[in-house]
């Protein structure tokens, strides 16, 4: 504790350093008012530094005259800004029903993806079916993978008897079954000019309606030429395909 006095009116009063250091070292009689920097006016030396000087401008001079109950209270309220600034800058808690539809959300697309996907489902696990049937009300049919099925082996002959005969072996390299394949077979001429193209549906190549895990197919198709048309054939094409 200090004791000061007033340059213009001589009075003398106790100051308190946290007073000191909360006006910047300034003080305001209590009885003319004036206002005046009182480590210059000690009426002992000081114990501890004197504060620094303030500024020139006029908010300091204001601050440092306020009274001591008027600066406490800056302080509580500036402690209490900081300590809403705080809170603030932490990250707020979503509301529980941003939540809820989050989570509504993530079902939907899985559930989304669950549809898309449920002849592929079903191939791989059959125990599923009755339920992917039942949970998008739509057939549950088995999957279309075109490059899945390969024509392992293929012939065009001539029957002694007439007609001609066209016998393929399809393999399913998948580890699943996966949907039978139509076929579409191109008869050629010498210039590779397709003469007669005709397309076999999956029920023609196989009473099946799909091919089982890395199992194959064997078919067997006959047909008629008119004969202006077969003395021109010299080879044929075939490729599987998915209507």
């Amino acid at each position: 504790m200090h004791i000061t006095h007033c340059p213009q009116c001589e009075t003398a009063f106790k100051v308190s350093p946290p007073q000191l250091e909360l006006a910047k070292g300034w003080v305001r009689c209590g009885r003319c008012a004036h206002v005046f920097e009182a480590a210059l006016h000690f009426e002992t030396p000081p114990d501890i530094p004197a504060p620094p000087l303030p500024s020139a401008d006029a908010p300091s001079l204001f601050r440092a005259a306020m009274t001591p109950a008027v600066a406490a209270n800056e302080v509580k309220s500036a402690a209490a800004l900081n300590s809403t600034s705080s809170t603030d800058d932490e990250p707020a808690a979503l509301p529980f029903p941003w939540l809820v539809g989050a989570g509504v959300l993530v079902f939907a697309l899985l559930l989304q993806c669950v549809v898309a996907q449920r002849n592929w489902l079903a191939a791989e696990e059959p125990a599923l079916r009755p339920v992917l049937s039942a949970l998008c009300a739509c057939e549950v049919t088995w999957p279309r993978e075109p490059e899945a099925v390969l024509i392992e082996s293929s012939s065009f002959t001539e029957n002694p008897q007439g007609g001609y005969t066209v016998q393929l072996r399809l393999k399913n390299t998948q580890h699943h079954p996966v949907a039978m394949p139509a076929l579409e077979l191109s008869l050629i001429d010498l210039q590779d000019q397709v003469l007669v193209r005709r397309v076999f549906t999956a029920e023609e190549l196989s009473g099946k309606d799909h091919v089982q895990a890395l199992r194959d197919v064997r078919s067997t198709l006959n047909f008629d030429l008119d004969d202006k048309v077969s003395k021109r054939i010299t080879g044929f094409r075939a490729f599987v395909f998915y209507p």
